[in-house]
């Protein structure tokens, strides 16, 4: 258990002033998880509001596990301020120059963070997914399925959810060992793996029947690929959504659906529209109109093992651009990668 400081008599104790003094800092805190409310900017918090949030089991005293789940969920920018507020004493607080100075940090660091996390989501699951995609269209088609098959249509699906699911779970595997970072639970990140695995099948199965469509309808590559990325934008929106509903309940690393966590979702559902219509930039069918053929293209004469390399060059490029767009403009906070 933590130390008596914790506990709810305490709080309320005299030193109880001290804590209403400090609330400016918790006010910008905003929790994420089952039992708390995001509360705006510019509200005052009851920090006891806030302690019987956390306090899942209403002992009136906060665990170790209470505690980290509760901070599991704040972003890392406000763990900071609080980190600084409780170093502090009341004579050295000054808003006006703490302001100023998460201003300089935000402006100088934030893109720097949002571009490292999109790298590694684009090495850990959206390279992945392209390659375990266009894998599994090189056995489907030498098993004798037609790219107008449902059954190919089901096994390259399958093989972008089992790319993703796999990828991720190695990359954080990977990560552990050479970083030793004890908090990088591997059950949990296999869980959410199977979460982002399965929404995956969703965008990745419907790839192809939307492009064969679109072929048929006469549409042109650059109409086609916009289309194509809004289709996969909303079957992995709808493929996470329904994942969390039936995971949250059952896997402790999937968090339950809640509007906070359906605005992140539908912006990295875009970021990876974006990688299923970069993705048609593969098909040479297009001739000339494709103009991303010749850096991306898969040719022919290409090995399987190329083919699929490229297949999963192209889907990390579509959605670098996109996401990279979204790093640029979503306010601090406010993106899913923060």
């Amino acid at each position: 258990m933590l130390s008596s400081t914790f506990t709810r008599a305490a709080l309320t104790s005299q030193r109880q002033q001290k804590v209403y003094a400090r609330a400016r800092f918790l006010s910008t805190v905003e929790v994420e998880s089952k039992g708390f409310s995001s509360k705006s900017r510019d509200e005052t918090v009851d920090p006891m509001e806030v302690f019987d949030s956390i306090d899942t089991n209403g002992d009136g005293v906060l665990s170790k596990e209470e505690f980290q789940q509760a901070v599991e969920k704040m972003h890392y920018s406000d763990l900071l301020k609080i980190k600084n507020s409780l170093s502090r004493n009341e004579l050295s607080y000054n808003p006006s120059a703490d302001k100023e100075m998460s201003l300089s940090e935000t402006h100088a660091s934030v893109i720097g963070r949002r571009m490292t996390v999109t790298a590694e989501v684009a090495i850990s699951k959206i390279f992945p997914a392209g390659f375990g995609w266009q894998t599994a269209a090189y056995f489907a088609e030498n098993a004798g399925m037609e790219a107008t098959d449902l059954s190919f249509f089901l096994s390259t699906g399958l093989g972008d959810g089992i790319g993703v699911c796999a990828g991720h779970t190695l990359y954080c595997a990977g990560k552990k060992a050479v970083t030793g970072n004890a908090d990088i639970s591997l059950g949990k990140e296999l869980q959410v793996g199977i979460m982002l695995g399965s929404a995956a099948v969703c965008s990745g199965g419907v790839w192809q029947p939307t492009v064969n469509a679109l072929q048929a309808a006469g549409w042109g590559f650059t109409n086609s690929m916009i289309a194509t990325g809004g289709v996969a934008t909303l079957a992995f929106f709808t493929g996470l959504r329904l994942g969390r509903l039936v995971y949250a309940p059952i896997f402790e690393g999937v968090e339950e659906a809640t509007y906070a966590n359906l605005k992140a979702d539908a912006a990295l559902s875009v970021a990876v529209g974006g990688a299923a219509g970069c993705f048609l930039g593969t098909d040479l069918s297009y001739g000339a109109a494709n103009y991303l053929g010749d850096a991306i293209g898969i040719q022919e004469s290409f090995s399987p093992l190329v083919s699929s390399a490229m297949a999963g060059t192209s889907t990390m490029l579509g959605f670098g651009v996109i996401q990279s767009g979204e790093n640029l403009v979503y306010a601090k906070d406010k993106c899913w990668v923060d």
